[in-house]
């Protein structure tokens, strides 16, 4: 009696019960599927004399029990019963076996609603976890359309880390922009996202102010059924990107992977950051010449061409820093 009946004193009266109620004196009895009367668990003759039978059942008209079991964990048991007063006829074979009929429908709605609970439940755990994480991170269509935004995204409002929201859309700034963001979710939309560094793309938008350029990831998410178009469509994250918070040129698997000197990790991770080489040469205090020389060191080891290949090499090594 967990969700019914509505009165609340019988829900008292059942409570007050619970380790003396006679219907309840064998868990063993309660087999999943089983459909009992309750005279197959307590003669008539017997249950008068209880104190239940005062209290409980002649009081609520409960005398009569017709039960089913729609389904069994453990010591957790959830039943379906119905009942009639005294004077009122006794069930017979036929109600048996029409509550029987009934219980495979029974049991299947209750398992669905339990999975639908569970699903719910894990989903809102989910979410606080992402809600705690301080990067603001979109969930998205491949079209752009955003079907969920964590706390630090939906503070942001109407421009999201380097991106425009035209209502649930994601948009760039420029076209170009634009054209290198729906390329990123093309390119991720449907892959497996088990292997992040190879399921996962930067791009590089323009700075809103005179700070440093923004950069998203965006992975791919699975493929997911969408109540509002009854289809299955691949989603996938966008999310912001700080590279020049907490990126430690010391311990940089980029600079680990080429083998690059520490001067030459403090450039990387400067160009990384956004910086222009007059920015780099005045935070490292060095001549403009002497940035320029590691720099042409650096495209050498890591064969690449410009800072802007150089970034996105770095990037993409780097993703899990992200």
């Amino acid at each position: 009696m967990c969700e019914s009946p509505e009165s609340p004193a019988l829900r008292a009266a059942y409570a007050r019960y619970a380790s003396r109620n006679p219907w309840f004196l064998s868990s063993q009895d309660y087999a999943d599927g089983r459909v009992m009367s309750g005279e197959e668990l307590i003669s008539n003759r017997e249950l008068i004399r209880m104190d239940f039978y005062r209290d409980v059942v002649r009081p609520f008209g409960l005398f009569r029990r017709l039960c089913a079991v729609a389904a069994r964990r453990n010591d957790m048991v959830a039943y379906v019963a119905t009942h009639r007063a005294e004077h009122q006829s006794a069930f017979r074979e036929r109600h048996k076996s029409l509550l029987k009929s009934l219980l495979p429908h029974l049991s299947l709605a209750l398992e669905q609603r339990w999975r639908f609970a569970e699903a719910d439940q894990i989903a809102k755990a989910l979410m606080r976890i992402i809600d705690q994480n301080g990067r603001a991170t979109v969930l998205a269509t491949r079209d752009g359309r955003i079907v969920f935004r964590n706390k630090a995204a939906s503070e942001s409002g109407d421009r999201l880390f380097g991106l425009r929201l035209n209502g649930d859309v994601l948009n760039a700034a420029t076209p170009a922009e634009q054209k290198a963001l729906y390329e990123a979710v093309e390119q991720v939309a449907g892959l497996e996202s088990s292997d992040a560094q190879t399921a996962a793309r930067v791009v590089t938008l323009s700075s809103p102010h005179a700070g440093q350029p923004p950069q998203v990831v965006v992975r791919p998410a699975g493929r997911v059924f969408l109540s509002d178009a009854a289809l299955f469509r691949d989603l996938v994250t966008v999310t912001a990107s700080s590279p020049w918070v907490d990126h430690d040129p010391c311990a940089c698997p980029f600079a680990r992977q080429f083998e690059l000197t520490p001067a030459q990790s403090k450039v990387s991770a400067l160009v990384f950051a956004g910086n222009t080489l007059p920015v780099i040469a005045r935070t490292l205090r060095v001549s403009e010449n002497t940035v320029r020389s590691h720099l042409k060191q650096i495209f050498q080891k890591t064969n690449t061409y410009g800072q802007m290949e150089l970034v996105h090499r770095h990037a993409r090594i780097c993703i899990n820093k992200l």
